[in-house]
């Protein structure tokens, strides 16, 4: 069951050329989590924004729950649309304690009722303790556990998540995206998070939608879209890709560096496609059989991996660059490296469907 259908979303604010969100189609499942994707200006906040309540589409409906909130002439103002929220500088209340900041959604329900939803979910968020601090006395990452909890005690039917993780440091982000993604999974809520940091969607997402001026490039779950981008748009997004053009013969792919084949079935409709493979997809060789070799123009210690840059020639005189991530401590003899690609993992694009 979708817990939140959006159909035809448009908005262009005024002064602009172009619309913010461009008719966009997005559903979203009970106890899901979705990320929104996309670098800034793209009008990934403008969506969460609209959903909240905050911002009002110029067309197109959304519906919460199987209600419409928004849209045939109807407009649920926020407090009633039952989403919580939790802003990207948390937005607490600074003249109040992280009790009173929590409880602040919860005064139209008896004070009985109050203290066990506030007990529970301080339990739930470790913020046992420090009930009586004010937000200037917590940490980075303690202020964001009191804005999950004052956004989950309500109980809302969905969660807003607005860039979660920019304010806290490198050292402590991964900790918090496992932290809440722990929570939210225990709740069964259903959250939807906006973010430009594809370490957050790998992290805590179900399903991501990769947005780009205002329209949404692909969704899937995160690991198929990194494997299989759309576009060297979505590639790139996620990372380093090795893009190699070639023509469909019935060997394999005719590349400059020769013959690429793949377990993949060839395509049939098409003739000139683009190769994607990730750097992490190449396995070094100690032997020249059945791979490639190129001599070694560029290596980076990078911790956990060692980059390599080798550039492969050919016979007709074109050369071309393969970025290879292998083990830090990888031998490579005379300056020249062995390698070829995993078969099972060379995604084809179209040569349209570049950028």
């Amino acid at each position: 069951m979708n817990i939140l259908e959006l159909r035809n979303i448009t908005k262009k604010f005024p002064g602009s050329w172009l619309p913010a969100v461009d008719n966009l189609n997005l559903d979203v499942a009970m106890s899901e989590n979705v990320a929104l994707l996309g670098e800034s200006g793209c009008g990934k906040t403008t969506i969460l924004r609209m959903i909240a309540g905050f911002e009002v589409p110029d067309g197109g409906t959304i519906k919460i729950n199987g209600q419409v909130v928004s849209g045939q002439g109807k407009f649920i103002e926020p407090q009633n649309r039952k989403v919580g929220i939790v802003f990207q500088d948390y937005a607490l209340f600074p003249h109040k304690t992280v009790w009173e900041n929590i409880i602040f959604g919860l005064f139209r329900l008896p004070e009985s009722e109050v203290n066990k939803k506030a007990s529970e979910i301080i339990e739930l968020t470790g913020l046992q303790g420090l009930e009586k601090r004010y937000p200037h006395q917590l940490s980075g990452g303690q202020k964001q556990r009191v804005a999950l909890a004052r956004a989950m005690a309500p109980e809302p039917e969905l969660i807003l998540f607005d860039e979660p993780f920019s304010n806290i440091d490198s050292m402590r982000k991964q900790q918090m995206r496992e932290d809440i993604k722990n929570i939210i999974k225990k709740t069964r809520a259903t959250a939807i998070f906006v973010t430009h940091d594809t370490k957050d969607v790998m992290s805590i997402a179900d399903k991501v939608s990769v947005i780009r001026q205002g329209r949404i490039v692909q969704t899937d779950n995160p690991q198929k879209i990194y494997t299989f981008p759309v576009n060297t748009y979505v590639a790139d997004f996620f990372g380093k890709t090795n893009y190699i053009k070639a023509k469909v013969s019935p060997e394999g792919y005719k590349t400059a560096m020769g013959i690429i084949k793949t377990k993949s079935p060839l395509p049939a409709d098409i003739k000139d496609v683009l190769l994607s493979i990730r750097p992490e997809e190449f396995t070094t060789c100690k032997e020249k059989n059945d791979c490639f070799y190129g001599s070694i123009v560029k290596e980076r210690f990078m911790g956990e991996y060692k980059e390599l840059t080798c550039k492969v020639e050919n016979p007709s005189g074109e050369n071309t660059e393969i970025i290879i991530y292998t083990i830090p401590n990888a031998q490579c003899t005379n300056g020249k490296c062995y390698f070829k690609p995993n078969e099972e993992k060379i995604h084809v694009l179209k040569k349209h469907d570049e950028y």
